[in-house]
């Protein structure tokens, strides 16, 4: 599961970009809870959150797509691998690999 390690901690992700990710995720069949949006977008870095507002605000080209689905369409998985990854419970070993992790300080404000 190399790859996949926290860039920030998961209450540094700006909630718009949160909010965006759920909204997304709902509209390709897998809602998910604020927490594991957060979670997934903690593997991401501030400088994409662009690139997941560019992606989010287009309809899901495949489903299901959750938010570790879509952070790996950001490193550049086709979305239709993306949904098999989704289906087969590939981003759930994922994510238990980030949360064996400790997550990165919070930014001071």
């Amino acid at each position: 599961m190399s790859g996949w390690n926290r860039k920030r901690h998961p209450d540094d992700v700006p909630t718009p970009v949160a909010v965006a990710v759920a909204d997304f995720c709902r509209r390709a069949k897998t809602p998910s809870s604020p927490a594991l949006v957060r979670d997934a977008l903690s593997l991401l870095t501030d400088a994409d959150d662009g690139h997941v507002r560019s992606l989010t605000d287009e309809a899901p080209e495949a489903t299901p797509l959750g938010p570790f689905a879509v952070v790996d369409i950001i490193k550049g998985t086709k979305p239709s691998l993306a949904a098999e990854r989704q289906g087969s419970g590939y981003y759930e070993m994922v994510r238990l690999a980030a949360e064996a992790e400790p997550p990165p300080e919070i930014a001071p404000s």
